[in-house]
């Protein structure tokens, strides 16, 4: 008797704790299915791949932040690294498929310091790779400073040529269009046609009121030749930074240079928006280093469905 109301409560028991472990899993189903359908309202679901391409002396860890920040938003999954060697050679780890959403690519130069024009034709390199091996037939782009030029001239160099992936989308962040401070760092080149890079100083150069820069420098005139050749279809966010300290620059990039891009890209693209982040977050480096504004604004520019196309906006950090 003792034996079988024991046995009893231990089936009673067991009956309970099934009975929770079923429901905590149906619960757990049914609040990811919640979350898939919140994000399917949320952001597209495209094939289109988006290229990350860091700058002068950047690597992986540059692109990392803002990668990690697209996937914890549920917008966008890193499915391929591409590495290009110094010597020109390129290698991949991962794949493109067709069937994946919003797959993000990340590009490694291991020269990261060969300059501008040097990634552009390593990018081309590299773009065609992904047209022809990996059946991509459409790319977003997201350039981060000496990238983000590299970025905007390789589209310049290339527009719309068929044997390369034709451009939806292009983020570019503190890209020094017509000059870079020249801080003497220790990373600048000292010697070389690149040093002729760093030509700006704060507040010596200005956007007239036509959009043109006051100054042009010979890297900037390089662009503004080739302006009707950019993709027509291409929507760009330029992303740059001002730190409110008087130097109207991100301390590394003035937002003269920054801003002087626009008059390269008016009236040649279907859209054009610029972004500022504003106060101490705003440096240089910190733009993509765990950048709230940035990562909120360029995932939402990228893969949002109701991403509102406002003329200008900026926030304070």
């Amino acid at each position: 008797m003792f034996y079988d109301q024991r046995s009893n409560k231990f089936r009673i028991l067991y009956f309970l704790i099934g009975g929770i472990i079923i429901l905590g899993l149906g619960f757990s189903i049914w609040q990811t299915q919640q979350n898939q359908q919140a994000l399917t309202k949320r952001f597209v679901n495209s094939n289109v791949p988006t290229l990350f391409v860091h700058g002068w002396s950047g690597s992986l860890r540059s692109e990392k932040e803002i990668v990690s920040s697209a996937e914890i938003s549920g917008a966008a999954t890193r499915r391929m690294i591409v590495r290009v060697h110094s010597n020109g050679r390129i290698s991949v780890t991962g794949t493109i498929k067709p069937w994946m959403k919003n797959p993000i690519i990340m590009v490694r130069m291991d020269n990261n310091r060969a300059g501008e024009v040097q990634y552009t034709h390593w990018l081309t390199q590299v773009t065609k790779m992904l047209k022809h091996k990996y059946h991509v037939n459409q790319l977003n782009f997201v350039g981060h400073s000496m990238g983000a030029y590299a970025v905007i001239y390789y589209n310049l160099l290339n527009g719309n040529q068929k044997d390369l992936p034709r451009v939806n989308k292009l983020c570019v962040i503190a890209g020094p269009y017509d000059g870079i401070m020249n801080n003497h760092k220790s990373n600048q080149p000292t010697s070389g046609p690149l040093v002729q890079l760093w030509d700006d100083a704060p507040n010596q150069n200005k956007i007239l009121a036509t959009g043109r820069p006051k100054i042009i420098h010979p890297e900037y005139r390089m662009l503004y030749r080739l302006r009707n050749n950019f993709p027509r279809q291409a929507r760009v966010l330029n992303i740059y930074g001002n730190l409110g300290n008087g130097s109207n620059s991100d301390g590394v990039v003035t937002t003269a240079s920054a801003l002087s891009l626009g008059y390269v890209l008016r009236d040649h693209v279907s859209f054009y928006q610029t972004f500022q982040a504003f106060g101490p977050k705003a440096q240089h480096s910190e733009l993509h280093n765990n950048n709230l504004a940035v990562n909120k604004i360029l995932t939402e520019f990228l893969w949002a469905k109701n991403y509102k196309d406002n003329s200008a906006s900026e926030l304070d950090q």
